[in-house]
């Protein structure tokens, strides 16, 4: 398996390597996603494409429990290796599933949360309906995105060099409220002007956005945070 491809479903040695990466680079668009998401001490949530595990980890810090899952072996090898101490404690456990078929009960949690994932998701209102089935009546959906569609040369090439889906936020918002996804709102950072572009319901607002945990190329790429209520 070659690098690129071994980017959708990371295993073995390159596998490890690339998902520790991962952790470290997609760092600063997590971290403006999660602060759109907030995180109380009974909240048990639901990471899913956990990765390496970071967001896991970051999350537990708050909530009652936090729960990761990959189809990726490499994946929640690593996970659990990064939140050992949580498991240990119980607040985190790691499994091995798809998100076309969650091993969970409906209704089992109070925030799905989906970072930098969804590109690889096949039938992607499919997925999005399993997700509301595990969400409480009220529950929280959030995906996040470090490019709003792919009229950038960066997303245009990892689309043709990794087999993903790039979405924009008109389509990620159609397909949430195909899923029956109510109350959706689009945060979207706009790097090179410091702003931070908000709709929801047909209202646009724009603020002042002073996040400066961001790389270089960074600067040129349009984050996206999309939430969603069940």
């Amino acid at each position: 398996m070659g690098f690129f491809s071994n980017m959708r479903e990371p295993k073995g040695k390159l596998g490890n390597i690339q998902l520790k990466s991962m952790n470290k680079e997609h760092t600063p668009v997590s971290l403006w996603g999660l602060k759109h998401l907030k995180i109380t001490d009974e909240d048990i949530i639901l990471d899913v494409g956990c990765g390496g595990g970071i967001n896991i980890n970051r999350m537990a810090r708050k909530a009652k429990k936090v729960y990761g899952i990959d189809y990726s072996q490499e994946s929640v090898k690593l996970s659990r290796e990064v939140n050992r101490q949580e498991i240990s404690e119980g607040k985190v456990e790691v499994l091995e599933g798809n998100v076309l078929n969650l091993p969970f009960e409906d209704n089992s949690f109070d925030a799905v949360t989906a970072f930098e994932t969804v590109y690889f998701w096949p039938d992607i209102e499919k997925c999005f309906s399993e997700v509301k089935r595990v969400l409480k009546p009220g529950g929280i959906f959030l995906i996040g995105m470090e490019s709003n569609g792919s009229d950038n040369i960066m997303m245009k090439l990892s689309e043709k060099l990794i087999d993903m889906n790039v979405y924009d936020d008109e389509e990620i918002t159609s397909f949430l409220a195909n899923s029956q996804f109510s109350e959706i709102t689009v945060y979207l950072r706009d790097g090179k002007n410091k702003k931070e572009i908000i709709k929801s319901n047909g209202n646009v607002e724009m603020i002042d956005d002073d996040y400066d945990h961001v790389s270089f190329s960074d600067k040129f790429l349009e984050w996206m945070t999309v939430i969603a209520k069940k």
